[in-house]
């Protein structure tokens, strides 16, 4: 494996990049590991698959706030309910998956979030 200690896992136009160098200046970049996780699927053209499970049906994945390095002031638990109950409707995904960016925005077919 060959490792370049100054090499920067750079997506633009992202704000997660933005948070990034913030804490790269403070000297605390190696906590937000995040940032090399978007630069790798981005850089690979991969993306998360998001089932819109629809109104009131909970959500198959859910960020947590949680007290740790950034914010030791939040509150602590899931941002959205989860789906309890599973139906066939679930299983049905579109023959073409809708692909969107960081900023939620539709990607085109001809569209790529830029990376350094």
């Amino acid at each position: 494996m060959d490792t370049n200690s100054s090499f920067v896992p750079l997506v633009d136009d992202i704000l997660p990049t933005e948070w990034f160098l913030s804490e790269r200046q403070a000297g605390r970049e190696r906590t937000l590991w995040e940032q090399w996780h978007i630069y790798f699927t981005t850089v690979r053209h991969q993306y998360t698959v998001m089932a819109n499970t629809g109104p009131r049906a909970g959500l198959l994945a859910v960020n947590r706030h949680e007290k740790g390095l950034h914010d030791g002031n939040v509150v602590v638990g899931a941002t959205q309910a989860l789906c309890i109950e599973w139906t066939l409707r679930l299983d049905n995904l579109p023959p073409e998956a809708v692909k969107l960016g960081y900023d939620g925005l539709p990607l085109d077919r001809n569209h790529t979030t830029n990376s350094n």
